[in-house]
């Protein structure tokens, strides 16, 4: 494992621990996402089939939403642990290509709601989720092709830095909705002309 490796593994780590805590810390945040999911598994399948379909039945979606969160909360160790970091760096690439695709059918449909990865934000799913979860995807592929299932030859200094830039990273892409409204220009009110 290099300083790479390790950066990589922080930045997926700490994502995935967030986002499936977010879904599992409680019934309501569950819910909401269970909520979300019947909305993205019924878009994707329209825009697969190109027809109206009637909805996922409710064991269905929560089956699907429960595993999800599970994938997730497994796939924090997995990238962790030197000797199964492959596995994990696996695991995440194939839930971000999924998550990817199901939010780019939704988009094309043009099905509006709310994105859940991190608990119980209110920002409609976008584009810009989309390029997070490439960025993230990127990182996945980047560790995968990088751990060697050892430390040997790490520098504890260069893991260190290593890990405080991935942690840095992944509170950015995990804000990312939050950063997006922070630098959006501002809405701006239309002002009357006063009469002379």
């Amino acid at each position: 494992m290099d300083h790479l490796t390790i950066g990589c593994a922080c930045i997926l780590a700490l994502v995935f621990a967030v986002s499936a805590a977010s879904k599992l810390r409680g019934r309501a945040a569950f819910d909401e996402f269970a909520y979300a999911t019947r909305t993205l598994l019924t878009a994707s399948a329209q825009a697969l089939r190109g027809a109206e379909r009637r909805r996922p039945g409710e064991r269905v979606v929560r089956f699907v939403a429960l595993g999800v969160a599970m994938a997730e909360a497994v796939a924090v160790p997995l990238v962790a642990v030197p000797a199964t970091a492959r596995v994990g760096f696996g695991l995440a690439a194939v839930l971000l290509t999924c998550f990817s695709a199901a939010i780019a059918l939704t988009l094309r449909r043009g099905v509006s709601t709310a994105c859940r990865c991190f608990g119980a934000a209110s920002a409609p799913l976008s584009r810009r989720h989309l390029v997070r979860n490439a960025l993230l995807l990127a990182v996945a592929v980047a560790g995968l092709v990088t751990a060697d299932g050892s430390l040997d030859g790490v520098h504890p200094a260069g893991a260190a830095v290593a890990a405080v830039t991935g942690a840095v990273a992944a509170v950015l892409l995990i804000r990312i909705d939050d950063l997006a409204d922070l630098f959006a220009p501002a809405a701006s009110t239309p002002t009357r002309r006063r009469r002379s």
